[in-house]
């Protein structure tokens, strides 16, 4: 029986790509002054941000196996990539030099797909291995 992959799984990574773009494009006064003393606290969440691209994806796919969605989950963490190389330029030349261009953010943007993919890729397994030992358990339980 071929299972179809419904609209709505993705309305959660299409809300997290228009997400991303506010939060990327919003003045960086908009964000206030933090106290918080965390090294490298914007490449984190850049990361954060480029990885929920591909983790909402990958989650749109969850239950329709890692052999059939594999090739679309690594298609969508190289879109991401260049979402996030994208977004850099966006906010070099259209955010009124209210926002920085960094490479050390692209990097980050697809350190964070990249971390992603094989976080999604790990919980597919996982979750295949599961319901493989729940199926094998019911078999053996009938007999």
């Amino acid at each position: 029986m071929k299972r179809k992959t419904s609209f709505v799984r993705f309305i959660p990574f299409l809300l997290w790509i228009v997400l991303v773009y506010i939060l990327l494009t919003l003045p960086g006064k908009d964000f206030g002054s933090l106290e918080i003393d965390i090294p490298n606290l914007d490449k984190i969440v850049h990361m954060g941000l480029f990885g929920g691209v591909v983790f909402w994806f990958g989650f749109a796919f969850f239950k329709t196996g890692l052999k059939k969605s594999k090739k679309r989950i690594i298609l969508i963490t190289l879109l991401s990539c260049i979402y996030g190389i994208t977004m850099e330029y966006v906010q070099k030349y259209f955010t009124h030099h209210t926002r920085d261009f960094s490479y050390g953010d692209m990097i980050a943007d697809s350190l964070g797909a990249i971390i992603a993919f094989f976080l999604v890729e790990w919980i597919i397994k996982k979750y295949q291995t599961h319901q493989l030992t729940k199926l094998g358990n019911n078999t053996t339980s009938s007999e």
